[in-house]
């Protein structure tokens, strides 16, 4: 199974999101991500035997026990890859302390385990478009709101249908 980690966003942060979203659609060509696949990725972990599955949901229980619930804050676009097909993302303006600690927990609490996950330096944010050209226009405010993070989920992800489908294999609650 193909598994991630993730941290499950605040409906006040989703609905700005999608808010922001369909501004883009008059401004940018590409294939945007649906408002219910929205979420932070702490850790990607890639194909794990599905006998593994409950280890992994014990290990990101546990890395979540100490982690309280934060309060964080939409902020501006950022984007990786090529400008004429790029990943457009909106990134957070407040509570990067909060988003560093969880992912650091989950990611270290995998790798404790035996878990390979992906190694690439953590930056808080949400996907909006893939395949983005950005090399004409001009790209919109992104609609700003704040809310909260409660609950990390692990994922399976199935990347063989025309859009991508994410179950929720389980929901850890922030205490």
């Amino acid at each position: 199974m193909r598994l991630f980690v993730a941290a499950e966003l605040s409906d006040e942060l989703i609905d700005a999101l999608a808010d922001t979203s369909a501004l883009l659609r008059d401004a940018v060509r590409g294939r945007f991500v649906a408002p219910d696949l929205f979420h932070v990725t702490l850790a990607f972990l890639g194909e794990v035997p599905a006998a593994q599955v409950d280890e992994v949901g014990m290990y990101v229980r546990s890395a979540c026990e100490e982690v309280e619930p934060f309060a964080t804050s939409l902020g501006p676009f950022g984007s990786f890859g090529r400008v004429s097909s790029a990943i457009l993302w909106q990134g957070f303006s407040s509570g990067r302390d909060h988003w560093d600690f969880l992912a650091e927990r989950v990611r270290a609490a995998l790798r404790d385990g035996g878990f390979s996950i992906d190694e690439k330096g953590f930056l808080p944010h949400v996907t909006l478009m893939r395949r983005a050209d950005l090399t004409h226009g001009t790209l919109p405010m992104p609609c700003v709101a704040r809310g909260s993070v409660d609950a990390v989920i692990l994922f399976a992800s199935d990347l063989s249908g025309e859009r991508p489908r994410y179950e929720a294999l389980e929901r850890i609650d922030l205490l």
